[in-house]
């Protein structure tokens, strides 16, 4: 454990020393995906090998109650406007792109080995209840208005420069998590969903402590957050001063929260997270004057690529691919 901690250091340190060049923060999605920010648990189950039907040339979307087909490029285009501003650096967009796909691809394997009946024949659900519609060519076109053709024509060529590039561990598609900002490290899989996946693992992504909205607060009164405890926890007992109601929590060696005293009971971080609307499960709490404070620090899960440290480590002129062997453990991009 000491050993993963000085390596942590020194990872932080020769990042931090690595020079930023001046630029205007890329601009945080706001409608971030399942993948991308909700405590969903990774897909751990046992897939077969890549095969020649791999590369189908559409995905199946379920998209309320319809199935909307759309071909690969349209799909990963939409998505990555949904997912990064296309301000970021063309490496970083490329490495969503090919963690985007690799993520899909990986269920629409699933979905043909083994079919789930709701999903009605898709591949899988879309990724939030905006999609496809709001990244439509028209709605793209309002949202960028004239810098459309621009940003057109960038995610465009990001996508047919990586086509068809996935990422594999032991010849089987990964779960290519990834979120928004880290706490300043990436988070293991098994802190936050309790399985141990071998490529995805804790690693330092200082970068992310530039991002913009890095930090956030959350403030909730005494009253609603007994509420909403006592709503989760039935038979919870706090006690007369609202400032013990928090014990100390167990924090993981990322810093997220992992396990948090309440009363006379412990809530997961990623419980309390969900309980106060918190941008990340790496928080602090603070009482005073009647009023709970929330001090976050990141935003999303934590788990896989960091989106704003994908962009920090572009910057220092990383490609594509070392950015995604950096934040997926002992994987194979090609």
């Amino acid at each position: 454990m000491k050993g993963y901690g000085w390596l942590m250091l020194v990872v932080a340190v020769l990042l931090l020393l690595l020079p930023l060049p001046a630029y205007s923060a890329p601009a945080e999605k706001k409608t971030p995906s399942p993948s991308a920010s909700a405590d969903v648990p990774a897909d751990t189950k046992p897939l077969p090998p890549p095969n020649q039907e791999l590369s189908g040339a559409v995905f199946r979307v379920l998209c309320g109650d319809q199935v909307v087909t759309l071909a690969e490029e349209d799909f990963l285009l939409r998505v990555l406007a949904m997912e990064m501003s296309p301000d970021n650096h063309e490496e970083a967009l490329k490495a969503q792109a090919v963690a985007t796909y690799t993520y899909y691809a990986r269920r629409r394997q699933a979905q043909a080995a083994k079919a789930d009946p709701a999903l009605k024949g898709a591949d899988f659900a879309a990724p939030n209840d905006t999609f496809p519609a709001a990244y439509t060519e028209e709605k793209l076109r309002e949202r960028w208005g004239e810098k459309y053709e621009e940003n057109q024509q960038k995610l465009t060529a990001v996508i047919q420069a990586v086509s068809g590039v996935t990422i594999t561990h032991n010849g089987a598609l990964i779960d290519a998590c990834y979120h928004a900002i880290s706490c300043g490290s990436t988070e293991a899989a098994v802190t936050v969903w309790g399985s141990d996946i071998p490529y995805l693992q804790a690693v330092a992504s200082p970068g992310d402590r530039l991002a913009p909205t890095y930090a956030s607060q959350v403030t909730h009164s005494k009253e609603d957050v007994k509420a909403i405890l006592t709503a989760e926890l039935p038979k919870l007992r706090l006690g007369e001063d609202p400032a013990d109601w928090f014990g100390t929590p167990s924090l993981s060696d990322a810093g997220t929260v992992a396990e948090q005293p309440v009363g006379d009971s412990r809530l997961a971080g990623t419980r309390i997270r969900q309980l106060f609307g918190l941008r990340s499960a790496a928080f602090a709490i603070t009482y005073a004057d009647g009023t709970f404070t929330f001090s976050v620090k990141g935003y999303g899960h934590g788990v896989g690529m960091s989106q704003y440290g994908a962009d920090y480590l572009a910057r220092q002129g990383y490609t594509y691919d070392e950015i995604l062997r950096y934040y997926y453990t002992d994987v194979t991009i090609g």
